[in-house]
């Protein structure tokens, strides 16, 4: 349980800066046209968009492991159940058609004829 968690913060941190990252490259705006062109000056005139890319890359492939080990951990966290286990557990839940019927309620009344106003 405690390896879960500490993956799913890592996960999360992860998707963050992913988020950050992707929303940093320049594309007619951004989070760079936002503050002022700053990774232009600190990176040069092309150095931001090939770093942010590379960056992007190397997030967007850590992304997809994070995704991978949390799924596995998950399945271990639940004991691994096999499609067996699963129709035993089926099995074993009361038929959805007995605890689907309506309870009786009293009929509904609808008038012969509308009210006239006058």
């Amino acid at each position: 349980m405690l390896l879960y968690t500490i993956a799913l913060i890592i996960h999360v941190i992860i998707c963050v800066v992913l988020v950050l990252v992707i929303l940093a490259q320049t594309s007619k705006g951004g989070l760079d046209a936002n503050l002022g062109g700053a990774a232009m000056n600190v990176f040069g005139g092309s150095g931001a968009s090939k770093l942010l890319k590379k960056w992007t890359q190397i997030l967007a492939v850590v992304f997809a492991a994070s995704c991978i080990l949390l799924a596995i951990l998950v399945r271990d966290l639940r004991g691994g159940a096999t499609l067996s286990d699963v129709q035993q557990r089926q099995s074993q839940l009361p038929d959805a058609e007995q605890s689907a019927q309506p309870a009786e309620s009293a009929p509904v009344q609808i008038p012969a004829e509308p009210a006239q106003a006058e």
